[in-house]
Order: C-alpha cells, then structure tokens, then sequence
C-alpha cells in the first residue's frame, strides 16, 4: 500500500473515496495527513459522492498527533492558526459542499476525527466505534464547528456534557444520540456499498437538498468556524494547554512493541496464567502450566547438548507435547524445525539432511521411518511415548528448569518450515520471530480475533496455519488454541463443538468435504461466529447460509505470509487487497510491470525485513532467485483490478494443491522411480472430483520398462506403501512414451486428464 498520508481510489465513476493512511499513528492528524486531506476534498469537490474512511482497523482517526505538531515548521502562533483554519476547511468542503459525503467510523474517532467523521452527511460505526471529544480536558478547544453541529444532533444539555467531559460515547450509545446513522459488521463495505446507492441518484437533486438542509438548519456555520479558530487559538497559548498537552502526551507514550516469540510467551504467562492456551485431544492447559512444562523441557534440552542456534528437528502429531518443543527450542535461542508426518523415503531422508539438526523429537510411530533415513543418530533421537531410555519424558525431569529466555532479536530465526516451493525438492524456509508474529498480527487484524476466542485448527503444526496463524495469535491475545490432530469431515462440527471453538480455518477441499456430509439438525449448534482460508469455493454464500457464519479469505504463502487478505464484503473470485506496509507488483516474463487486469507473476516487498522469510537454508542461489531485483518472486499467477482488489489465476509450474498440502510434482516423480518396473513419470494436477474451486486432484502418467507386466492398480498399491498419503496419485495412465523437449524435459503441456484408471485414497471415514 502507498506511504501517501492520503490515499485517493474511485469505487465507481462518481464516487471518490479518501483514506487517511496513517494506521501506525492511529491516522492521527499531523500537519501532513491536514494538508493532503484538505487537497484531496478541494481536489474532488464536484464528485456526486465522497467516502471518507481512515486505513487499517483501529481508528478513522484519532484526532491530533500528539506525537507530532500541526506547526512543525515554526512552532509559531501564526503556523498553528493556519493549521486550524485548514481543520474548519474541512468541514466547509464536506458539510457545505454539493457532495455526499459518507464516513465510515471504524474504532476511534477522538477530537479532530470524531469532528470529522460527525462534518458527512452518512456515518457508518463499526461494533468498536468510539468517539470523544477530549479538548476540554486538555486546555485545548474544539474545531471543525462541532460546537454548533453536536448541539443540534444531540441537544444542548447532552452537547455540554460530552464536550466538557470528554468521556467516550460507544457504537450503541453514539447511535442512540444520532452521532451514527447505522452500524454495521463491516462500516467500511457498508460505506461503500451506501455511497453506491447514492450515486445513482440524480446528483442535482440529492445535492441541492443537502445544500438546503445545511443552511436552513446552520445558517451561522461560518461565524462558528471563525469562533472556534480565535477560541482555539487562545487556548493553545496557555500554559496549561501545553503542559496537559506534554502529561497526556507522556501517559499515552506507545508501549514497547512485542517482537519476538519469547518476550510474547512472558508477556502472556504474566497477564494471563490461568487462562487455557492449548486445547487438544481433551487437555486443556493454561498459560501458567504451559510455561512451567517449557521451562523443564528447555533444561532438558540444554542438558542434550541444544545450544543457541542449533537446529530441533520434529516429527510429531499435534500435541501439547509438540507445541512445548517450538517455545522451548526457542527460549534457548535455537531453531525448531517440524517436519511433515506424511513423508516417507527419499522426500524424508532429504529434509531430515538439509535440517542439519542437532537433536530429534518425534512420536514413537515415526522413529523408526527417521532411523531408516540413515542420517541422523539413534542417540540423537528422543521418542515421545516410547519408555525407552531415550523417551522425551525424561528430558522434562529437571531440578533447574529454565525460567529465563534466549534474548532474541526480531530477525532472530525462530523456527525453519517446509515448503514445496517452485524451483525443486522441498526446501527449509528460514522464519524469524518477526516473522510469526507479523504474520499473527496481520490476521488477528483481519480477522478481528479477540481473547475470548478459541481458535480451532485442524492442520498440523508443521503448517503455517497452525503455527503462525493459531499458536501465536493465542499467545498475543490470551485467547485459546485448540489443536485437532487431523482433520475429519464427519467429526468437524462435534470438534467445533467439544472444543468451544468460535473461529476456525480451512485450506483445499476441507469446505466442500464439510459442505458434503448430510444435512443435521446441529448444523447451526455451535459458537462459531467466523472462518478464514483458501479458497474461497462456488458454494459459500449457500455454505454461510446452512452453518450461519462468515467466511473470509486471504493469500498467503510460507515465504511471503499473508500480505493480501479480504477487506470487506468478498469480491467475487478475488482473495483480498494488499495490507498496509507492503507493495506489489504484477511482472511479466522480463520483470516488467504488468497493466490492471493482466495475469502475470505476483511479486512483493515489504516495509519489514522480517516480515518475509530469510531464505532458503543453505540454498543461496534459489534465494537469491526468488528475490531477484529486490522484489519477491512468489511464483503465482495474479492479476489486480483498478480498485486493488487481487486476484489468484493459477500456480507457475506444477505445484499441485491437495488436501491442503502444495504438493511437488518432481517428488513425486523421484520417488515413483524408485519401483523398478518405472523408466520415466510426469506427475501433473487435474481437475478435482469434489468440484471447481476447492483442489486438485493428483494424475501420473508412466512409462514402463519393456516386458513389465504390471498394471495401474499395482502401482497404486505400490505408492501407498511407500509415498506419503498426498502423494499417492488419484489417476495413474500407463503411456507408451513420453514426450521430451531436446533438453530431456517432458512436455506437461501435451498431457491429458482423460485417460487412465482413477483410485480413492481418502480414508473411508470422510
């Protein structure tokens, strides 16, 4: 999104929306955003229709900057009253203009923004909307002629009280006053959508009798304006002015701002102990026991030989267990690094290689797939649930825990996961504690997340989804996590409901796997009041409409994060717009930039460092590819429309999306070869039995070896022993040959999804 303290875009011909784009500050008013606003409302004066809205979700705008002034250039008196005369500008160029303006009042409207906000002709409160007006009790005066227009909407005894007290009016009472002319879920969609109506309206019409309402109700407007400017003026110059100004500038100093896991897991503990954290397979654990079962284990860890920087690779089902290895790697300053449960093989014994790992957890069904890779140590290795002298228990028996945490930096790597990428095998992307919790912030943003929420996941923890975006999210609202082991279709909504869960996310086929099961009568009994995922399928409104909430969608990528979410009502086939602090860019084959509405690569910054991955471990060349020209090479295919709104056409090369996994089409190829009987194999994506829109479905076509006498069944069965669940292909076409081009390469694009013999491999209980 732009730096640009205003921000102008056109949801139709005749409508002009104005962001203030301050939302680190609160959209606060500095001389800037004053400047740029009052340009931007002159600028479109003559627009049927006007939005006024203020960036990200916490505020329209705050009132003055009181970090800044409105005279940074002088600090005079004479600096300060142009400053003022441009806050009553303000309101001449909405309440006396020929235009409609809408306001869309989102979290706070405090002094100028609340004056703002109260100048349109339409406003539109969020639930969270709060105004104030806190001049008086700083030594400061009003402006932007409230002091006229409040006692007209609210009366004049009314007008005094929340003027000479400054307390702070909520949604529902602010309503009930006539300060809101409705509130809505989503105020900024609804403004849009209001300003819409407006404008197909005859303009003169609804313009002259705005124009007659103003000056037939505040026909002394004008005299009130200059008023307030000499008033404020006055007041300004006191000294108690400026010394209410300083103190309430001090108390309102910003708090440190939490950036990294250890400092959010202490800071948690510390506000909320007994309040559950985890949720999973019928334990509930709190803040407090959680932290004090992370202490033991880190000594444990230490005592193993885990030192700063060491790499603890996982190979565990979702667990309690599981989630202490993550904060307990990282209180000791080390990289944790799960691994998916589902590999097998060659895919396995390469990830466990390129993890370089010190140390190895894993649950006892998987120690001996991790022996068999032949790369790690059996006394390296310690076994949840095995009684061997090697059980991760006894790493927990410690006399000294390990209350004191590694004093990580933002960029410090807090954990490594996998991601099938672009470019070859699987790759450890490099995830620094930034990272988590920018990612956390964007969707608690989003998402609204609140601390009595209890975040369901049913993706495991070697997933972005419930790390990134469940555990962390928890730990920086106190709110619950509640961890499935694996995801059923015919056990959702009886997890949903033993759990408590209010929110849940889904990935791939999950919807249309949940849409599927027969109608029941609890299909509605459950406290789940929002979902997000990917994507977002045909069958939503009518999915909202059966289980009686919302979905929201977003993209996202373990490289990239999500930098791209749903603001507002859903844009048909669209996954949202850019958030604030990043950029993109939609590039051609050469890097050059692409028009509105033409597919090409995805390619992003961002403001933070760190709000991306470092890199691929030990692969510098596919690092430095991905971010070539400074910009990162996301591999999709995107477009974005006029309004910003980005759309996801399709994947570069043959990543296939199955059971919410990005599967590799070269590792599956690598370990069909493996079967003796196999001379070559392409693996490519087909269209999904379970409909457009939700995955893809898995096809291999193979060249055998002269005189082989299998078939496609028995290589089906083949796979199943030795591949990965996602892996195993849901078609398998025998072929005579495979065409290459003069490199060796096959030609995908000459293969077809007819052909071949089709297998199920979702396990019966879906």
């Amino acid at each position: 999104m732009s730096s640009m303290a205003v921000i102008i875009s056109h949801p139709a011909a005749s409508v002009v929306k104005i962001t203030l784009n301050r939302p680190q500050r609160l959209n606060a008013l500095n001389a800037e955003l004053l400047c740029h606003l009052t340009d931007a409302l002159r600028a479109h004066a003559d627009a049927h229709v006007i939005i006024l809205e203020g960036a990200g979700d916490r505020a329209f705008c705050a009132g003055e900057d009181l970090k800044e002034t409105l005279a940074p250039r002088t600090g005079s008196a004479e600096e300060l009253r142009i400053a003022f005369g441009l806050l009553q500008d303000i309101t001449r160029l909405t309440s006396s203009s020929s235009a409609i303006v809408v306001a869309a009042v989102h979290g706070y409207a405090v002094g100028g923004g609340a004056e703002i906000a109260l100048a349109a002709d339409f406003v539109v409160g969020g639930p969270n909307a709060k105004f104030r007006f806190p001049e008086v009790t700083l030594g400061h005066a009003v402006t932007g002629g409230i002091s006229l227009r409040l006692s007209h909407m609210v009366g004049m005894l009314k007008a005094k009280e929340l003027l000479i007290r400054g307390r702070t009016i909520g949604a529902q009472e602010a309503l009930g006053i006539g300060l809101l002319t409705e509130i809505a879920e989503d105020p900024k969609g609804r403004a849009e959508e209001l300003a819409l109506e407006i404008a197909q309206l005859p303009k003169a019409a609804s313009s002259s009798l705005k124009m007659s309402l103003e000056r037939g109700v505040f026909p002394n407007m004008e005299s009130t304006l200059h008023d307030e400017v000499n008033t404020a003026s006055y007041c300004f110059a006191r000294k108690e002015a400026a010394d209410a100004f300083e103190n309430f500038a001090h108390r309102k100093q910003t708090k440190p701002k939490i950036r990294d896991i250890n400092t959010a897991m202490k800071t948690a503990v510390r506000k909320y102990p007994t309040k559950v954290f985890i949720r999973c397979q019928g334990l509930d654990v709190t803040f407090q026991d959680f932290d004090r079962s992370v202490a033991a284990l880190a000594s444990g860890l230490r005592r193993a030989g885990v030192q700063t920087g060491d790499r603890v690779l996982v190979m565990m089902k979702n667990s309690v267990e599981m989630v202490h290895t993550w904060m307990a790697t990282n209180r000791l300053g080390a990289v944790w690094v799960p691994v998916n449960t589902d590999w097998r093989s060659l895919t396995l014994k390469n990830a466990v290689a390129a993890a370089d790992a010190t140390l190895v957890i894993v649950d006892n069904q998987f120690v001996d797939l991790v022996e068999a890779s032949g790369v790690i140590k059996s006394d390296s290795i310690w076994i949840l649930g095995s009684g061997s002298a090697q059980d991760l228990s006894k790493l927990y028996l410690s006399e000294e825990p390990l209350e004191e945490s590694f004093a990580a930096t933002p960029a410090t790597t807090s954990a490594f996961l996998y991601t099938s990428g672009t470019t070859g095998k699987s790759k450890p992307c490099i995830l620094s504690h930034e990272y988590f919790i920018i990612q956390a912030t964007l969707l608690m943003e989003s998402c609204k997340l609140r601390t009595e929420d209890v975040l369901y996941c049913p993706f495991p923890l070697f997933h972005a989804d419930a790390t990134a975006l469940t555990v962390i999210p928890s730990i920086l609202l106190g709110a619950t996590a509640a961890l499935s082991p694996r995801f059923a279709a015919s056990r959702f909504w009886d997890e949903i409901r033993e759990t408590k869960a209010t929110v849940y996310d889904f990935m791939g086929a999950t919807l249309a796997l949940i849409y599927k099961q027969p109608p029941s009568p609890l299909d509605r009994e459950h406290g789940v009041r929002l979902a997000w995922g990917v994507p977002i399928p045909a069958f939503a409104d009518d999915y909202e409409r059966r289980f009686g909430h919302p979905l929201r969608t977003l993209y996202g990528s373990v490289e990239a994060s999500i930098p791209i979410v749903q603001e507002g009502p859903l844009v048909p086939g669209s996954c949202g717009i850019l958030r604030p602090g990043y950029q993109l860019r939609i590039a051609d084959q050469e890097d050059e930039s692409l028009p509105p509405n033409t597919p090409g690569q995805l390619l992003l910054r961002s403001e933070n460092p760190n709000a991306f991955f470092q890199g691929y471990f030990n692969d510098p060349a596919n690092t430095v590819k991905t971010y070539a020209n400074m910009w990162l090479h996301t591999g999709d295919i995107a477009k974005v429309d006029e309004r910003g709104n980005v759309y996801f056409v399709g994947r570069i090369k043959d990543i296939i999306r199955r059971r919410g996994e990005n599967i590799n089409a070269l590792e599956v190829e690598e370990e069909l070869l493996q079967h003796p009987d196999v001379v070559i194999v392409a693996a490519f994506a087909i269209p999904s039995e379970l409909g457009a829109g939700t995955e893809d479905d898995l096809k291999v076509a193979v060249k055998l070896r002269n005189k082989s006498t299998i078939d496609e069944h028995a290589l089906w069965q083949w796979s199943q022993q030795h591949m990965a669940r996602h892996q195993v292909p849901t078609v398998i076409e025998i072929v005579e040959e495979l065409k290459q081009t003069p490199t060796g390469k096959i030609e995908k694009g000459s293969l077809t999804t007819e052909g071949g013999k089709r297998f199920t491999t979702r396990p019966a209980r879906l």
